[in-house]
């Protein structure tokens, strides 16, 4: 009788989720445009700077400004992001030192 080998392979099925993606936004006129910031620092200067050049370059209708104390994974799941997802068409994301 031969001696054999038991493998267990501890690993489970990958779950899948699928989520759409919006379509890039091509020009910026006449849009809504949003701001994230997770409170990492300088990310605010970052998002100012990046805002005033924005403003200057586009006719927008509306900057939102949204931060979110030590964002991370979950993201989508915080009420302000949810809120910034429904009204903007573009969002900025400052989320690095």
């Amino acid at each position: 009788m031969a001696n054999t080998i038991e493998i267990l392979v501890p690993t489970a099925e990958p779950k899948v989720t699928k989520k759409s993606i919006n379509l890039r936004v091509h020009d910026l006129n006449r849009r809504v445009v949003g701001f994230l910031w997770n409170e990492k620092p300088n990310g605010d200067f970052l998002l100012q700077r990046i805002r005033e050049h924005i403003v200057q370059k586009y006719k927008l209708v509306l900057t939102e400004w949204v931060q979110v104390e030590g964002l991370h994974v979950g993201l989508e799941e915080a009420p302000a992001v949810k809120k910034l997802a429904t009204t903007a068409e573009a969002v900025v994301i400052a989320v690095a030192d």
